[in-house]
Formats: C-alpha cells, sequence, structure tokens
C-alpha cells in the first residue's frame, strides 16, 4: 500500500490507512520491528543491530530470512517508506504521517528559535509538548533495544518543556505553566531549570511556601543522590522569594533566569560504591583548572562492565554547580560524526547542518561562548574525541573509553580497575539487602570473584539473587563456578554481560579480533613471548592486563578475563566479511 498511512506511537502503537481504518500489524516480532524502526526514523538501521535485538542472545539461522519476510509486510503498508540501503534500512516518514516524527521537528524548530530569541518558539514548543502523552512506543516497556533512543527522547521532551516553560512565564502565562508542569517537576527533583519554572509558576499565584518546599525538595535530592548543592540560578530564586526587594510589584519581573541546556545526565545508581581514590582525584582535576581559569578534559577508562559511564556520570552530577550552561551527554561508539553531531546540536537547541562540517563549525562556535560540561561516552577513536572537545572558551569534558586512547593529548587520566573483594561484596549487599549477604560471606565473595570485580557482573548476579528469593548465596556461586557458559548465567532481565561484549567487540578493528581469538586459545597466563606480537594493541583496548614490574619470560605474564577469552573463543567473523589477519 503506497497511500496514505497515520503512525501513532503516543499511547498503543498503531497504524491507520487514508481512511482512517486500523491496520494489523501482525505478531510481537512485526510491532517490535516497526518500533525499532520508528525509535530511529529517518536513519539507517543496521541489519546486524536489527537481528540482534530482535532475537537477542544467539540469532537462529532463520534470522536473516525471518526479517526479511517481516520487513516485506511492513512494506506493504508502508510502501516506499520503507527501503533498504547502506546495509540497513530506513523508514522515511513525514511529520504529517507520524506523531513522534511531529513531536521531533516541531521540538527542534521550538528551540532553534528560542535560541535566536525569537518569541514565535513558543508556537512550536507548545505544539511539542502538546503531543507529548507519557513515553512513546510505551507498549515496548523497558526493552535494551529501544532503551537509548527512549532516553534521548524523554531528555528531548524535557528540555522542550523547560524552554516552553521558561518562555510562557515571561509571558506571564503561569496558570498554564503550572498546570503542565504540575506532573513533571515534582518527578524529576534533579533537573533544576525545570525546578526554577516551577517555583516561580507557584511563587506566581501567591504560592510562595510550597516553592520553597519545593527548593528543599531539589536540594536534598541533589545531596542524596550526587552530592552536590542547588546552582546560582535556585539559590537566588530561593533568596527573591524568601526575601523580595521592597520595591517589587510582582515577583515574576525580577526572578533570575537561565536558558542553559539544564543537566541531561541519567540518574546516578543509588547502590554506587567505592571509587573513593578515583573520585577525589577527578572532582580536584576540575576544581584546579576552574581555579586556573583553563579547561580540563577527563578521560575515564576501564574494561568492559568496569562502570566507567556510571563513574563519570556520578562525577558529573558533583559538578554541575560549575557550569551554567548545563551538562550534555552523548554516545560516541563507532557512530558517524555526522550523527553525533546532529545530537549535541539538538540537544544545545542549535539548528542542524546539511554538512557534517557546517555541523562542526556550528559546534565549536557554541562551545566557545559558553561553558558547559560535555560528557562522551564509549569513546573508540581519540580522534572523533578530540574533534568534539572545547578548543576555547571555558567549557570541559568526561569522557569514557574501554580503549586507553593514548593518542588524546593533555587529558586527566582516570583508570578504573574492578572492585576489590570488600567492596565488591558491599556492592552485592546493596542489591540483596545486607542481611541475605551477611548470613553468608564466603558465598558472597565467591560470587564477587566469579565476577572478577567487575560492577556490571555484579549487578547481574545481584538481580539475579533478588528476583529469586528461595536461591541461596552458595546455590548460586555453584552456578556460576559449574556454568558452561558464565556469559549466559550471568544475564537477567534486561541486564546481560553479552550483550556488552557485543557491542564492544564491534567496534575492534579486525586484526585485534583475530589476535584476540588467537590468544584466547592458549592456555592461561600468558607469557610474554607468547603475546609479544601486538601486546601493545591488545592492551591499548583493554583485552589484555600487561605484567607489573619487571617482564621476562620466566616471572611475568599477561592477563586476560575469563569473560573476554570465552567470548573471544566462540565468536566468529559474520559470513562475508573480509577475512581477519592475526
Amino acid at each position: 500500500m503506497d497511500g496514505d498511512v497515520t503512525i501513532t506511537t503516543f499511547g498503543e502503537l498503531s497504524v491507520r490507512d487514508g481512511g482512517g481504518v486500523p491496520v494489523p500489524l501482525g505478531g510481537p516480532k512485526s510491532r517490535l520491528l516497526l518500533a525499532l524502526l520508528l525509535s530511529r526514523a529517518g536513519d539507517v538501521f543496521p541489519v546486524e543491530e536489527l537481528v540482534d535485538e530482535l532475537w537477542p542472545g544467539r540469532p537462529p539461522a532463520t534470522a536473516r530470512r525471518n526479517l526479511q519476510v517481516y520487513v516485506s509486510r511492513l512494506r506493504g503498508t508502508l510502501g516506499d517508506r520503507l527501503t533498504h540501503t547502506q546495509g540497513g534500512y530506513r523508514l522515511r516518514l513525514g511529520p504529517a504521517e507520524c506523531d513522534l516524527v511531529r513531536f521531533a521537528e516541531a521540538a527542534r524548530e521550538g528551540r532553534r528559535l528560542a535560541r535566536e530569541g525569537d518569541p514565535a518558539a513558543a508556537g512550536p514548543l507548545g505544539d511539542a509538548v502538546a503531543l507529548w502523552r507519557g513515553r512513546p512506543l510505551a507498549e515496548c516497556g523497558r526493552l535494551p533495544s529501544l532503551a537509548a533512543s527512549m532516553e534521548r527522547l524523554d531528555e528531548m521532551f524535557l528540555g522542550v518543556l523547560e524552554e516552553w516553560a521558561e518562555i510562557e512565564g515571561e509571558r506571564g502565562r503561569h496558570r498554564l505553566v503550572r498546570e503542565r508542569l504540575r506532573d513533571h517537576a515534582p518527578a524529576h527533583p534533579l533537573r533544576e531549570r525545570l525546578a526554577a519554572a516551577w517555583m516561580r509558576s507557584l511563587a506566581e499565584s501567591g504560592r510562595t511556601s510550597e516553592a520553597l518546599a519545593h527548593y528543599e525538595t531539589v536540594r536534598i535530592a541533589l545531596a542524596r543522590e550526587s552530592g552536590a548543592t542547588p546552582g546560582p540560578v535556585l539559590t537566588g530564586l530561593r533568596s527573591q522569594l524568601v526575601d523580595p526587594p521592597a520595591h517589587a510589584r510582582g515577583i515574576g519581573n525580577h526572578l533570575p533566569h537561565s536558558r542553559g541546556v539544564g543537566n541531561q545526565l541519567p540518574r546516578e545508581p543509588p547502590d554506587f560504591v567505592g571509587r573513593a581514590v578515583e573520585t577525589r582525584r577527578a572532582l580536584a582535576a576540575f576544581h584546579d583548572a576552574e581555579r586556573a581559569g583553563g579547561d580540563c578534559v577527563l578521560l575515564v577508562t576501564g574494561p568492559v562492565g568496569v562502570g566507567a559511564s556510571t563513574f563519570a556520570v556520578r562525577v558529573g552530577h558533583r559538578l554541575a554547580g560549575s557550569f551554567p550552561d548545563g551538562l550534555l551527554r552523548v554516545e560516541l561508539g563507532d557512530r558517524p560524526l555526522g550523527t553525533v553531531l546532529d545530537e549535541l546540536l539538538a540537544a544545545a537547541g542549535l539548528p542542524a547542518e546539511r554538512s557534517t562540517a557546517g555541523a562542526l563549525a556550528r559546534w565549536r562556535t557554541w562551545l566557545a561562548g559558553h561553558r558547559p560540561l560535555l560528557v562522551l561516552e564509549n569513546a573508540v577513536s581519540a580522534s572523533t574525541a578530540e574533534t568534539l572537545l572545547p578548543g576555547s572558551g571555558r567549557g570541559a569534558a568526561l569522557v569514557t573509553s574501554h580503549f586507553r586512547l593514548s593518542g588524546l593529548p593533555g587529558v586527566v587520566r582516570v583508570p578504573l580497575a574492578p572492585l576489590d573483594e570488600a567492596d565488591g561484596v558491599a556492592l552485592l549487599g546493596r542489591i540483596v539487602g545486607p542481611a541475605r549477604i551477611d548470613a553468608d560471606r564466603p558465598a558472597a565473595e565467591r560470587i564477587v570473584r566469579a565476577c572478577e570485580g567487575l560492577p556490571l557482573a555484579i549487578r547481574i548476579a545481584g538481580g539475579k539473587l533478588d528476583s529469586l528469593p528461595g536461591l541461596r548465596p552458595a546455590e548460586y556461586a555453584d552456578r556460576l563456578a559449574a556454568a558452561p557458559s558464565p556469559l549466559d548465567e550471568l544475564a537477567v532481565g534486561e541486564l546481560t554481560l553479552r550483550a556488552a561484549y557485543e557491542t564492544f567487540w564491534r567496534t575492534l578493528p579486525p586484526e585485534r579480533r583475530a589476535a584476540c581469538r588467537r590468544l584466547a586459545e592458549l592456555a592461561p597466563p600468558l607469557r610474554p613471548e607468547q603475546v609479544a606480537a601486538g601486546a601493545e594493541e591488545l592492551v591499548e583496548c583493554g583485552l589484555l592486563t600487561p605484567p607489573t614490574g619487571a617482564v621476562g619470560a620466566r616471572f611475568a605474564s599477561y592477563g586476560m578475563s575469563a569473560f573476554v577469552r570465552e567470548f573471544a573463543r566462540h565468536s566468529r567473523p559474520a559470513r562475508g566479511a573480509v577475512p581477519e589477519s592475526a
């Protein structure tokens, strides 16, 4: 069918033809495929990723053929809007055809106009706010395949809501702002910009005590979640409410306003443990740079599952008050630079550019005039990370990577090691409850050792124990020790250790994959002469742990994680791929 269609994503996922008649979408796999394509509407969704998302774990041999069948059925509904290109599928839809596309375009246009100071921004911003009726594609729950896209949409909506509320508040429409923010401000106490708009709307209606009460809610939430305090905008607003100027005729004309991008970092896990030394080093580096009037780039590195991203989020929240232009976060991986720049420009409320060069120029111009904290997640190459870093001005950056990125100059390096046994047991106890761990601490220690001290693996093990209250820690420790595949055993709900290694493996050059496979076949420990060829490259990407002290064939050895060894031994090049040479 090549005629008109209308796709609804807010609420139940549905497709209607030009006459408004519902179009059957088929079974769960077909609906999930459509949801995945909608989450990246306009972009190419690689076939390999679609297969992995539709059949998590180990796809069946018929997966690609089945995917083609599902795509063919969707084409019967969507026509040439769904095309195959560049090794993947792209779904192109116009604003009139899909509410999610309509929301995204209104949000981008509204934020662009707001950045230019155009009062007409209230129109598209208001349209976007009105379209949002809870998270889109909600029927897919919190599937890992959609989590990143849905998180970006949540952040886009909250940014739009903040921008809209400020503009409408300046226009005196405090009642409308109050009605729209009533459900969102209390639900997001860590978003200071949203809190400020909510407090202003309350104060303008004479509800000053409620506004001050919300300030206390924000203050307590910031202290509990990240050890931070409210920034200058909120503290200034509180002072105005507690002791307004004697000449003030209306409070709204005197309250400070902020047009930063807000705090776009996700919530820090409340069960975070350890890393005290690394946290002090990171905070000291930023504060020293701030006192010196310069910028700071912190590079956080470590193996898969070590918690580099969680650590960066923790540090970022603690630094939020030092960056009035907000905190921006973007995933790098092996994504094209143009795609990353588009996300950064959208997050900053800037208009998109047709070329990558134009987008980069606009991004650097914005950075030069602002003071944000930029969080670049999962950097794969030093050159890409360096391209996005502040070149002038007083911005700062947190970069996380499983690679050492030795070619990245002028950075403060904070390498993260797996947790020691005590911290690992403490983390396990916070997840399943200290009483259950204290009852059999030796078993908890065995679990932590089986997880190699990796926070991600420990969280998965804790999630498994928490979901099975009848499973004793000793029994689960035995299961881990006897499991034919520890990678497959360490999986619970949306968390799987194998998926983390699969994501990392895709970013490795073919020659490093081949070298890792070759070494994984050797019996541990690995002697220096066995890994001499390519050892530096494998250490660079975290696949080998170098010896400490002097190196010699008789008294030093390289280390390889059992998880890396298992994954590498059972990973094979995709069919039709260019052969990998060691």
